[in-house]
C-alpha cells in the first residue's frame, strides 16, 4: 500500500510548519481523551538546536497540535546510558517547554521498569521498558535529523530505543543492534502512529578520533525542513533521500521494509521539494576514503589524528560510507585517539567495570571488552575510536 509523506520548510514557523506538515500527512490518528507519548530524541546533553537532540519547539508545537486534538499530550525520553536524565533534561530545556506548551513531562529515569517479552523477536526475546511506553494510548516518534555511527543515520525507528531502560543499551548493542531495534519497532509498531523528523537544525558527522564516531557530537547544519508521516519507515526513507543516502543501504530501513513494517519504495511525496543534501564539509572530506585505510589503521591512527585535524578540520563527511566501512573492517580494539577531558562518562556506560580513569584518561581491559561500543557511542568528545583489526 502506499505510503504517504510529507516535506514542508520552516522559515515561516515552527507552529505553522508543524500543523502544515501534520495535515499534508494526514493527520495524527488520535481521538479526543487518548494519552499521546511525544517521544523525542533527547540521547545527551545538549542544548535545543545544536541538531543533536530535538528541537524543544519542534516538540512544544506537537504539545500544542495534540492538545488541539483533545488528547493529553505527555513527553518523554530516555538519555544514552552513563549521560544522567536530569543533567540531559535541563541542558536541552525540555521540561519548561512542554509545561508552557499544555503538555506534560514525563521524566522515564524515574518511570517503572517493565520487561516484555517480543514476540516473533529475531534476537530480543525480551526487554525492559519505561512503564509509560506500554500504557499510553499512542506514540509519535520525533527524532533529530543526525547520523549514527553504526546505522548511518538515527532517525523515527531508532529512536524508539530510548523507551528502552538504561541498563538494556549495552545489551541491545551486543546481540547486534540492528535485530534488535526492528524487534523492539515491532512491539510497539501498532502504538507509533506518527512519525516526525526534526530537520530544522541536523548535524554533520564527525570522525575527528577515528574510523567511527559516536551521536553526541557534530557541526549544527542549520536545514530548515521537517519530514512527516503515518509510515515511520517511510519516512526515515525520504530522510535518508535526503540526506543523500539509498534508503536500502541503510540496513535498519531495510530490516524493516523486508519484516514488512512500513514502505521504502511505494511512496507519495506531498508538500515542500526539499533537494538531497549530502551532509559533508570539506574537499579532504570528500577525498578520504582515498587515504582512509592509513588513517584508520590501529598502529598510525593515533599519530595520523593532529595531521588529520589540522588539512580538513574535525568536520568531515562520512556517515554514507559506514556501511561500506562496516562492511569491510573486521572489529578491532577501541582506542583512546582523540582529546580526552576527563569527563568520565564512558566509565559509568560501561555496564562491564570495564573501564577506569587514569591520569585523566580511560584505561579499557581489552581482555574483557564485550566491543558494545557504548563508550565509543557516549565520547561527547569524539576521543574514542573502533580500530580496525
Amino acid at each position: 500500500m502506499t505510503s504517504l509523506v510529507a516535506t514542508v520548510r520552516t522559515e515561516d514557523g515552527l507552529d505553522k510548519a508543524v500543523r502544515r506538515v501534520v495535515d499534508l500527512a494526514g493527520g495524527i490518528d488520535v481521538k479526543a481523551g487518548e494519552s499521546v507519548l511525544i517521544k523525542p530524541n533527547m540521547s545527551c546533553a545538549k542544548p535545543s538546536g545544536s541538531g543533536l537532540v530535538t528541537s524543544v519547539g519542534v516538540v512544544a508545537s506537537l504539545v500544542k497540535l495534540v492538545k488541539e486534538m483533545g488528547a493529553k499530550p505527555l513527553v518523554g525520553d530516555l538519555p544514552i546510558v552513563g549521560w544522567d536524565p536530569e543533567e540531559t533534561y535541563r541542558t536541552v530545556g525540555i521540561r519548561s517547554a512542554v509545561t508552557r506548551a499544555g503538555g506534560e513531562f514525563v521524566d522515564l529515569s524515574k518511570d517503572e521498569a517493565v520487561t516484555i517479552h517480543v514476540p516473533n523477536a529475531k534476537v530480543l526475546n525480551k526487554v525492559k521498558v519505561a512503564k509509560t511506553a506500554l500504557t499510553v494510548d499512542k506514540i509519535v516518534s520525533v527524532p533529530v535529523f543526525k547520523p549514527h555511527f553504526f546505522t548511518g543515520m538515527t532517525l523515527c525507528i531508532k529512536n524508539l530505543k530510548g523507551l528502552t531502560w538504561q541498563d538494556q543499551r549495552t545489551r541491545i548493542h551486543v546481540i547486534g543492534l540492528y535485530e534488535p531495534i526492528i524487534d523492539l519497532f515491532q512491539v510497539f509498531k501498532d502504538k507509533v502512529v506518527f512519525g516526525l523528523v526534526d530537520g530544522t537544525v541536523g548535524s554533520e558527522s564527525i570522525r575527528s578520533s577515528g574510523p567511527y564516531f559516536g551521536p553526541t557530537e557534530g557541526k549544527p547544519v542549520k536545514l530548515d525542513v521537517l519530514v512527516a508521516g503515518k509510515d515511520i519507515v517511510a519516512v526515515d526513507t525520504v530522510s535518508e533521500r535526503i540526506a543523500g543516502l539509498n534508503p536500502l543501504d541503510v540496513k535498519l530501513t531495510r530490516l524493516a521494509y523486508d519484516r514488512g513494517l512500513g514502505e521504502v519504495k511505494d511512496l507519495k511525496l506531498v508538500g515542500d521539494r526539499i533537494n538531497p543534501r549530502l551532509l559533508s564539509q570539506t574537499f579532504f572530506g570528500r577525498v578520504l576514503h582515498v587515504i582512509e585505510p592509513f588513517w584508520t589503521s590501529r598502529y598510525t591512527n593515533p599519530l595520523v589524528h593532529p595531521l588529520v585535524k589540522l588539512l580538513g578540520g574535525p568536520m568531515i563527511q562520512t556517515f554514507h560510507t559506514v556501511e561500506r566501512d562496516l562492511r569491510s573492517s573486521k572489529i578491532g580494539t577501541i582506542l583512546l585517539a582523540g582529546d580526552c577531558d576527563g569527563c568520565g562518562l564512558c566509565v559509568k556506560a560501561c555496564k562491564l567495570n570495564n573501564i577506569v580513569l587514569r591520569r585523566g584518561a580511560p584505561v579499557i581491559n581489552r581482555d574483557h571488552c564485550v566491543r558494545c561500543l557504548i563508550c565509543v557511542e557516549i565520547c561527547p568528545k569524539g576521543a574514542l575510536a573502533l580500530s580496525r583489526a
